[in-house]
């Protein structure tokens, strides 16, 4: 085999031109610390690495609206925390107003605060985000959803509940529409509700409205009446005698799974009537008991009559208590969803992090050994060229 001088010339620069475009690309990855520079230099892990990109950048999306909507359910969650110390108020206020030792005068001033409470659960029923978007008015929630008409509260929200993705399979909602946590309140103990007669004379007030037995519980309408002091008759809605007995100061009466305590002495003719529960707004409800409480009081009759009304106020109060706790839990079950799926976000970033960085990254002391190497190779290739360049047949004759 015949190998021509120009043969030598040309491996000669191939060879270096090898090593120096070798030694580029690796000073090329010690300045930008990365393996590769284009997807040429190696496809399969490039497709790799852009996968824990698309990863990194769905899960950044999800830890975003996580906590977006942990802001938004803390904020909830604080207001109806504020919003269940306010009916804790009420409840002290209304049992301050109904003693014996108020004065009218004192029992306005009472009437007020309440009504300054009404006003302040009305500004927590409107609480904002922070960024011109309200709590509790659902999916439209750019304007006020509550206004007060006078006797009972307008509710201009609607009844979406809005959902945030949280993970690729996880949900939560980041709302509680407003007319879902201050409206449909019901009034006296939530089955049923009593009120006392307008034209009752004597001193019989209601102490106690509960269901004894829910099964027996029909739902109707009953009338219980007084023949005197010492008697009373169930009567139904048509008018129909269902029970009858004898009444005494303190007793309870029992009916249809209800139980009714009274305290005080019935006059002829007094009646009491019991029906479903209907639904309120939480404002109307501190309204009510604030008008009742401003009410003077000046014979046993008027005072039987406010007690009764106000007995029921306060049941209804418990209720509306209960229901911001059950809905402050809720919250606080979803905050706890929201807590464990930010966990599993920051453990995703981080592995799809690691992951990328260990495909692209660059390990330094493989990079300088290997630059060095290429260094000290570029240079032999170099003087072979030389010697090769330098020699001549002429050179070796003499």
């Amino acid at each position: 085999m015949r190998i021509s001088t120009a043969w030598h010339y040309q491996q000669g620069v191939a060879e270096m031109q090898r090593q120096q475009n070798a030694l580029a690309r690796t000073q090329t990855q010690l300045s930008a610390n990365q393996k590769w520079r284009t997807a040429a230099d190696d496809p399969a892990g490039w497709a790799a690495a852009q996968n824990y990109d698309q990863l990194l950048a769905q899960n950044q999306q999800y830890t975003q609206a996580a906590q977006s909507a942990q802001a938004r359910l803390q904020l909830g969650e604080d207001s109806l925390a504020s919003g269940i110390g306010l009916l804790q108020h009420v409840r002290e206020l209304v049992v301050q107003a109904n003693t014996a030792s108020q004065s009218d005068s004192s029992r306005q001033a009472i009437a007020k605060e309440l009504v300054s409470i009404r006003d302040q659960l009305l500004a927590l029923a409107n609480t904002s985000d922070g960024q011109g978007r309200y709590l509790f008015g659902g999916a439209d929630d750019a304007g006020l959803p509550f206004s007060w008409n006078g006797s009972s509260a307008d509710y201009a929200g609607d009844q979406t509940t809005v959902s945030a993705q949280i993970g690729s399979t996880r949900y939560v909602a980041q709302n509680d529409p407003g007319d879902a946590v201050f409206m449909g309140l019901k009034t006296g103990n939530g089955r049923f509700a009593v009120s006392a007669a307008a034209g009752n004379t004597g001193s019989a007030a209601l102490t106690k409205a509960s269901v004894s037995d829910a099964a027996a519980w029909d739902g109707g309408s009953y009338t219980l009446r007084f023949s005197d002091a010492g008697h009373y008759e169930i009567v139904d809605g048509g008018g129909a005698v269902l029970q009858s007995g004898s009444y005494a100061d303190g007793a309870s009466i029992g009916f249809r799974g209800t139980t009714l305590g009274f305290s005080g002495t019935p006059a002829a003719g007094d009646q009491f009537t019991l029906g479903p529960s209907t639904t309120q707004d939480v404002f109307a409800l501190v309204d009510g008991l604030a008008t009742l409480v401003a009410q003077p009081q000046d014979s046993e009759a008027q005072r039987a009559q406010i007690q009764t009304a106000l007995q029921q106020g306060l049941t209804a109060l418990q209720g509306a208590e209960d229901h911001f706790g059950d809905v402050r839990s809720g919250i606080g079950i979803r905050l706890n969803a929201i807590d464990d799926a930010l966990d599993v976000s920051a453990a995703v970033g981080e592995h799809a992090t690691s992951a990328a960085s260990d495909l692209r990254d660059l390990d330094y002391a493989d990079a300088i050994a290997r630059l060095q190497l290429q260094m000290t190779t570029l240079e032999a290739a170099q003087q072979v060229y030389t010697k090769v360049q330098g020699l001549s047949l002429f050179d070796y004759l003499r």
